[in-house]
């Protein structure tokens, strides 16, 4: 782990929290159907899929004299295939409220999330067991399905939302792809209860996609299936694991460590019917 970050002050790990983003971003974009664009005022990807993951406007720096007409040039290419985009603001973003310009374009507002990282050498023990509960790692397509069915239960998204992710994240599960992430899926008895990935990218580990089906909730296994990939991010050598907290997922995860140290502000723009 040659590139793994170990400055903890927290500007570096503000820093660490987007650049794993956009690196996230950047990885899911090998996939031939989506382009991956670095401007000099922004960098996206752009796709014909209808899934704003797959269409994301990511680091934007615009000039503040001339920030409408960039806006309406970074727009252009996703009006032009009448896709949902996703505008993901963070430190870098310039000018600070250019959060505050995109509603008069056509996007909402969406939750900001809590940018947060963990210094790995201080992960806790581990969390109290759930009875049934058993942590599998993603290796193949059939385990990839189960893991869809489980996030787009425990999201509640559009079936195309989650069939346009696992198109991308199944691209590097074909023969001779390296996967910079490691799925996990959770299960009782026979049944996915729970998710999450690691992605390896900028230094850091960044934790996405944890989700657990409704029934499950409140149980506790959010908190063991955000700590499995956490476990493997040291094994690797990581010392920083970063993610970008809702809401609901915020108490889980200050209980296992994580401290607030950035916001992620998103916009979201859906394409017309």
């Amino acid at each position: 782990m040659n590139d793994a970050i170990r400055d903890m002050h927290e500007a570096a790990l503000a820093r660490a929290v987007e650049a794993n983003l956009t690196a996230f971003h950047a990885g899911l974009s090998e996939r031939p159907e989506v382009r991956l664009h670095r401007d000099d005022d922004r960098i996206w990807t752009v796709s014909r899929r209808r899934f704003s993951l797959c269409n994301v406007v990511l680091e934007g720096r615009f000039d503040p004299a001339e920030v409408d007409a960039q806006i309406e040039r970074a727009l252009a290419p996703y009006l032009a295939l009448n896709v949902n985009v996703m505008w993901k603001l963070g430190p870098s973003t310039l000018p600070a409220n250019l959060g505050d310009r995109l509603p008069a374009d056509g996007f909402l507002l969406r939750p900001t999330l809590r940018g947060m990282a963990l210094d790995l050498t201080s992960l806790g023990p581990a969390p109290d067991a759930v009875p049934g509960l058993v942590i599998r790692e993603v290796t193949d397509s059939a385990t990839l399905d189960s893991w869809r069915r489980t996030v787009d239960r425990g999201f509640g998204w559009p079936s195309y939302a989650t069939e346009d992710l696992i198109d991308n994240l199944g691209y590097f599960f074909t023969a001779g792809r390296e996967r910079p992430f490691v799925g996990y899926l959770g299960v009782i008895g026979r049944e996915p209860v729970a998710s999450s990935l690691v992605f390896f990218g900028a230094g850091v580990a960044g934790i996405y996609h944890v989700s657990t089906v409704p029934e499950h909730r409140r149980r506790g296994v959010g908190a063991v299936i955000t700590r499995a990939p956490l476990v493997e991010a040291s094994r690797r050598g990581y010392r920083v694991a970063i993610l970008h907290a809702t809401a609901d997922g915020y108490p889980v995860y200050r209980r296992l460590g994580f401290e607030e140290v950035s916001a992620i502000g998103v916009r979201l723009r859906l394409s017309e019917p």
